[in-house]
Parts: C-alpha cells; structure tokens; sequence
C-alpha cells in the first residue's frame, strides 16, 4: 500500500449502516508536512485520540500509552472504519430511546491513568450509554516519535473530552425548531472500528501479516464489521503481499478466528514462536491464503493454471519424504543404541552378580576364620594339667607344721 492516507469503496453492513474503510499510516501523517486530513473539518491528532480510545475503551488492562505506541509505530497501518457525517446526525435527529426516565451513568474507570479515565469517558457518550466492550488482540511496543510523542498526545486529550461532553449536551438539548445542529456530530460519533497491522520478515525468511488490534464499538457488533476488517487484510492487492497472517487471539474471539480460516495448530505455528514474547494471555493462530491470491487476479497477464500448484505440491511431497526419511533413520539407530545398552546393562548386571557372590564368599570365610580364633583358646586352658606341689624333704624327727 502506498501513501500514509488510503480511502477504499463504502460498504454497506446488516442493519442498513454504511460506513467507509480508511487505512492510515499515523506515524507518516503526523510528520509528514502536508495537510493530509482524515476526516473533514476533525484534526489528526484528534483521529489518532478517537482510535487509541476505542482501543482502551476495549482493552484497559493494556494502558493507553502502549496503545498509543502500537498505533503510532513506524509502519503500522490502521484501518478505520466511519460512518458518514450527515448519516450519523440524521440518525441523532430521530426520537431519543428511552431508558426508564434517566440516564444511566457510565461505570468509573477502575483505572489510575488519568489519560486512561480521560479516554473511557470519550466513549462513554453513546446515546445508549452502554459501555465499549470488543474482541481484541493486543501488542505493546515501545516507540517514541521525535516530531509526536506521548507528551503531545495527552495534551489535547482534555480538550477533546471536553468537547465530545459538550456535543453530547447539544445533542440532547436540540435547539427550538428540535434539530441537531452538525458541530453537535464529532469524532467519537464517527468511528465505528479499527485494527492495526505490520508487515513483517521473520529471521526464517518468512513474510507475514500480523494483526495486532482489532476492536468494534458495542453499539454495530453483529453486523458483519469485524469479518469486513479480515477480509480487507485477506486482500493482498490492498495490504500487501505475505505468506501468513498471524493474529493473537484471547479465550473470546478463539472461534470467531476459527469461522475465518484460521488456525491454532500448535506444530504448524511454532514457526512463529518469535512473535510469541510479543503477547500476553492469548493463544497464536494463523491464516494461509490461496494459491491464487487477488493480487495475481488482478494481473491481466495471470493464466490460471495448476502448474505452480503442481510444484508447490511436489516439493512438498519432496520435503516430507525427507522428513519421513530422516525419521525413519533417527528411529533406526535409536533402537540400536537401546540394543547396545541393553546388551552392556546386562553383562553389568552379571558382572555384578559375580561381584556379590564373590563378597558373600569372602563374608562367610572371615566369619569361620573369627569363630575358629574364637573357639581354641577355651579348649587350651580345659586340657592344661593342674601344677603339683613341690615335695620338701625334712629332716628326721622334725616335726610337721
């Protein structure tokens, strides 16, 4: 895709809404010295406020600032699906739908951002007061852009909250004649959905799409916005050429996923396992296109023809014979290596055996050798005769003692 601003064709979704994709590149816009407006008579900056918001909105245990890195990192681009101005404020000039008398009041943030409670209030201003719930995925960068930072991006933030409290108020209290006037319509009424992506080259060579937010406004869920979003990141032609498309889904949007040809086959997408540091609580699953893609559809030179699927089959055939051939003989030679230790643990076994038969031998015979040393010293001192008493010889007639 070329150029940091790209307006495609309308579509029109279930219920009769027409809105429009734009797909932006913030971080060329907001540098670029040219006056490339978004949306009419609505700065860019604002813009990139309204979309960081509906991502916060969606996801606040992110953080807005991270938000804001995503959104605004060199080559991210984002699609951003509005609704048309005047559609927008004639649907505000129908009768208000009641809600039992009185407004509900939006849930408080739970968040201590201040910027995070500045954003959540910017979509809280849905005439149904409901609050903005989405199916997203989640990447935090770090980036910091020279020409527009974080800084810069909370300085208005006040501003623009302010001003959709207002319109809201203007909306409400209708002028005499009971109309809305069109500066009561702003940015936050005009987004409807959003989703960042990045081209990316693996360091295994592979070229990828990876999807990186995607969120949808409560209020037009179920109307077929999220399947138009990856079917316009299916297209190729619009996005650009990749092999993948890699998406990182939570516990909630797993089989929304599935229903769009993607996978979670753990084997197949550990080639991807350098995008896994980059998430947090979610599950990789990816998409592989055709053979024949819209961009080879548009070629008025494209024939189609079976020959590069033939080849893309036959080296596939190639790689797992390969494959079956290098396990055939990792396994061959494992069983051998098990015959060769089992043959050495069993002569160890025997060498053992010996070992144990030949201590108990020299157990035994030390054992007789203490009982014979034993036994001999007693039989000694039995056949020892008694000492006679000597025989003195007196002189006669000497008398006895």
């Amino acid at each position: 895709m070329e150029g940091s601003v790209l307006r495609l064709h309308g579509a029109l979704f279930a219920g009769g809404l027409c809105a429009q994709p734009i797909i932006v590149n913030f971080h060329e816009v907001l540098q670029s010295k040219d006056d490339s407006t978004i949306l009419q008579t609505i700065k860019n900056e604002d813009v990139l406020r309204a979309v960081v918001a509906l991502f916060d909105t969606s996801l606040p245990d992110v953080g807005p600032k991270d938000i804001h890195s995503t959104v605004h990192y060199p080559g991210v681009h984002t699609v951003i699906v509005t609704r048309d101005h005047a559609d927008v404020l004639e649907e505000y000039s129908r009768p208000l739908r009641k809600h039992g008398g009185t407004l509900t009041p939006s849930k408080t943030p739970t968040s201590l951002d201040p910027a995070h409670t500045m954003l959540k209030e910017l979509y809280s201003d849905s005439e149904d007061n409901s609050e903005e719930e989405s199916s997203s995925e989640d990447a935090s960068t770090d980036s910091h852009s020279d020409r527009w930072s974080w800084e810069q991006f909370r300085e208005g933030l006040q501003e623009l909250v302010s001003g959709a409290k207002e319109r809201k108020e203007r909306r409400r209290v209708r002028g005499e004649d009971g109309k809305i006037p069109p500066s009561a319509v702003g940015v936050e009424s005009l987004i409807v959905a959003a989703a960042c992506y990045e081209l990316k080259t693996l360091t295994s060579g592979n070229k990828v799409l990876q999807l990186s937010l995607l969120a949808v406004r409560k209020h037009y869920r179920h109307r077929g916005i999220g399947r138009y979003i990856l079917e316009l990141l299916k297209a190729q032609s619009i996005v650009g050429q990749y092999e993948t498309l890699i998406a990182h889904a939570d516990s909630d949007s797993i089989d929304f996923f599935k229903m769009h040809d993607f996978t979670e086959d753990l084997m197949f997408n550990d080639k991807f396992r350098e995008l896994k540091d980059e998430w947090m609580n979610s599950i990789l699953m990816s998409y592989l296109p055709p053979f024949t893609t819209d961009l080879e559809l548009r070629n008025p030179n494209f024939s189609l023809g079976l020959q590069e699927v033939e080849m893309d089959l036959e080296m596939a055939r190639l790689q797992a014979l390969s494959s079956y051939q290098h396990q055939v003989m990792c396994v061959s030679r494992l069983l051998k290596e098990v015959k060769i230790l089992r043959t050495q643990l069993d002569a160890q076994r025997e060498e053992l055996e010996v070992l144990n038969h030949r201590l108990e031998q020299e157990k035994q015979k030390r054992h007789d050798v203490d009982d014979q040393g034993h036994f001999k010293p007693e039989s000694e001192d039995q056949e020892m005769p008694q000492p006679e008493q000597p025989f003195i010889q007196t002189p006669e007639g000497a008398g006895g003692c």
